[in-house]
């Protein structure tokens, strides 16, 4: 059993990266991967903290955060954090969406790693979520604000901030896919890309 979470990731001087996503599925797991493979082509010491099955897989160790009860998860994701305090950045898979009515995952995620960056991914087809569908998707703005806020907690874990969005248009043409990337620049003032599309240098090459 993992010990309670006492904020210690806040006291590292790394850069800590959390994936936080509007719906479920919605391709945090993948955004964070192309960062990380991105980071390590660029030759910048990176580690990844998987937090579910599939990425545990794929790295070969990690957390299954949804098999901790509550009261650790946060215990659990600030241990792995500090496992990896040697490295520059800290890629943290992503779960759920404060936006879910059936999701806890974000807020242990959020306390475990005391992220000092932040990145969005977002299904750009979709206004409200995939199940229940009478949930609408608020807007981006306003959900980047109450991720900012959760995160920092009135500024006590620092103050992390969404550096881009993650955006998936697997269901856009590539005109459409630019034309909605281009508008959200627009709005938000904050990089967007596909990052399977476009790639991930432009949300990342800024801060990382």
């Amino acid at each position: 059993i993992p010990e309670i979470a006492s904020a210690r990731a806040a006291q590292l001087t790394n850069k800590r990266l959390l994936m936080i996503g509007t719906d479920m599925a919605c391709g945090k797991m993948t955004a964070g991967l192309e960062v990380y493979r991105w980071a390590k082509e660029n030759q910048i010491d990176t580690g990844f903290v998987a937090t579910g099955q599939i990425g545990i897989t794929l790295m070969g160790s990690g957390i299954p955060l949804d098999a901790f009860k509550v009261d650790h998860a946060c215990g659990a994701v600030e241990q792995m954090v500090l496992n990896q305090k040697n490295h520059d950045l800290v890629v943290i898979e992503g779960q759920g969406s404060l936006l879910h009515p059936g999701s806890t995952a974000t807020l242990p995620l959020m306390r475990g790693s005391c992220p000092t960056h932040m990145i969005l991914c977002h299904r750009a087809d979709k206004t409200t979520l995939r199940h229940p569908e009478s949930i609408k998707i608020p807007p981006l703005a306003d959900f980047i604000t109450l991720n900012e806020t959760l995160a920092s907690a009135s500024g006590t874990y620092g103050k992390p901030k969404v550096m881009g969005i993650a955006l998936n248009t697997v269901n856009l043409s590539e005109k459409e896919a630019q034309e909605c990337i281009a508008h959200l620049e627009s709005e938000l003032k904050i990089p967007v890309t596909d990052v399977i599309r476009f790639g991930v240098e432009k949300i990342v090459k800024a801060w990382v």
